[in-house]
């Protein structure tokens, strides 16, 4: 209880908000709130029928509830299954909520109206979110929903998660947030640090335009903080979103009949061909995309990785009659091997399944090797396989002993200076680091979204600020 309330003197008057878990403590009992004002306080004290950790009886809980009510907390959370509300002030605002752990909600439409019809001030739904295709009905049922009814509806689990952000320009009263990550109370909650610094979620006047990251997985993307950053730098009513999918066809199904104003999106692992059907216009040099913008009613796709690769790299080195190995056969790796052979530059790529790496050489007419062939000399080295990518920072793709290049350059940037450029390092090679081309190509990203061409050192110092300590 002393923790508790020392939380609750530090949020007060900091967040509009507080919901205060009565069923989370180890004795459950009403704290003594602050006498000054600012924030209003929800008392919850979830049964475990509904998900929580209240295990007493029905009649003590809401007496729990009942009493909270007359120490000062504004809002009661009362499920939807409480036939008596307890004896409360008049002032006393009711929200009346269902969760669904069990799957999708079947009748969203129905379950709302039995709600609203208990009588309470505000209807709180969360619904378990499995995949793509429910958060896009989820979605547009919201946007469906009259504002006579003040209502709290959210997606849970990571596929539900970008109803958490989006909810707010949809008519949600309030959003839930976690006080840190560690602190999460349900899947999918980001914390009051990003909601706060990160997303404005409690500036906003008016929807903003939105972009996001589309990809699975983007819970580590510094994208959102990078792209936010600049938007808040330059002064831009915009906004960047995590987008956790497993399908694209779904959220362009929701997102070309929204009301919400989507202007951009970079794509990630492992849509970036996958967003190919839905451009009318296209503006990259190889088969895959990582950039969608909204010009005017259609979506225009381009490769800034293509450019943001070589760029890094021709301002350090000659590709002039140069031979590259290229290490993985994954997505990004097409983008390299096109953009090696455009400079010139004579290729061999190096793969652990042997089917894969021959049908990617034959798509390339290039040379193919598997990683038990090597050492094989060459001018450089490209290691576009996530082997030594955070937290897994003491792999590398290669020994010391299969260093036998000029320069090696690894596309993975978190951390920046992987085992694989420390070994190369050692044995005097010269290096490149993926955040150069991860910097790069988010610079060239928000160029095309924006028309603003941001300072690389700036973005390098935001990522810096993120990740430092990991390095």
């Amino acid at each position: 209880m002393a923790t508790l309330v020392e939380k609750i003197a530090q949020h007060d008057g900091q967040v509009p908000y507080l919901e205060v878990r009565l069923d989370y403590l180890s004795e459950p009992a009403v704290p003594a709130l602050p006498t000054r004002q600012g924030t209003e306080f929800i008392a919850t004290c979830r049964p475990k029928r509904e998900g929580g950790r209240y295990g007493g009886s029905e009649k003590d809980r809401l007496d729990l509830l009942g009493r909270a009510a007359h120490c000062g907390f504004t809002w009661l959370d009362l499920e939807h299954d409480v036939r008596e509300v307890p004896d409360v002030p008049s002032a006393t605002r009711i929200i009346r909520s269902y969760h669904c752990f069990d799957g999708f909600c079947p009748n969203l439409s129905a379950r709302f109206q039995s709600l609203a019809q208990t009588g309470g001030d505000a209807v709180k739904m969360a619904v378990s979110v499995t995949r793509t295709r429910e958060l896009g009905v989820l979605l547009e049922w919201m946007e469906s929903l009259s504002s006579a009814i003040p209502f709290v509806v959210l997606g849970m689990g990571d596929w539900g998660q970008p109803s958490r952000f989006l909810g707010g320009f949809l008519g949600n009263l309030w959003t839930y947030v976690a006080e840190t990550e560690d602190s999460s109370v349900a899947p999918g909650q980001f914390t009051l640090q990003q909601a706060q610094e990160w997303y404005r979620l409690s500036s906003w006047d008016r929807p903003p335009d939105i972009y996001g990251v589309l990809g699975n997985p983007v819970r580590h993307s510094l994208s959102p903080l990078i792209h936010n950053t600049l938007f808040r730098h330059y002064k831009l009513d915009k906004i960047y979103l995590p987008l956790a999918l497993d399908q694209v066809d779904p959220w362009f199904g929701y997102v070309d009949q929204s009301r919400l104003s989507f202007q951009g999106f970079s794509v990630t692992l492992p849509f970036k061909t996958d967003v190919l059907e839905f451009v009318e216009t296209k503006k990259s040099p190889v088969g895959a995309l990582n950039t969608l913008v909204k010009r005017e009613s259609n979506w225009e796709g381009l490769n800034t990785d293509y450019h943001g690769f070589l760029y890094p790299l021709k301002s350090n080195f000659s590709l002039r009659d140069k031979r590259a190995v290229v290490l993985g056969n994954g997505g990004v790796a097409h983008t390299v091997v096109k953009a090696l052979q455009d400079e010139g530059v004579e290729v061999t790529i190096v793969g652990r399944n042997p089917k894969k790496v021959a049908l990617f050489a034959k798509q390339y007419n290039c040379r193919q090797a598997l990683f038990s062939d090597l050492p094989i000399c060459a001018d450089l080295c490209v290691n576009t396989t996530p082997v030594g990518q955070y937290p897994e920072v003491d792999e590398s793709p290669l020994r010391e002993d299969q260093l036998e290049f000029e320069l090696v350059y690894d596309l993975i940037y978190r951390p920046r200076r992987t085992r694989l450029l420390e070994l190369a390092g050692r044995k005097g090679l010269r290096t490149i680091s993926g955040m150069e081309m991860f910097v790069e190509q988010a610079a060239l990203q928000f160029v095309a979204w924006t028309g603003n061409d941001p300072d690389r050192n700036m973005i390098e110092e935001i990522i810096f600020e993120a990740i430092g300590s990991e390095e």
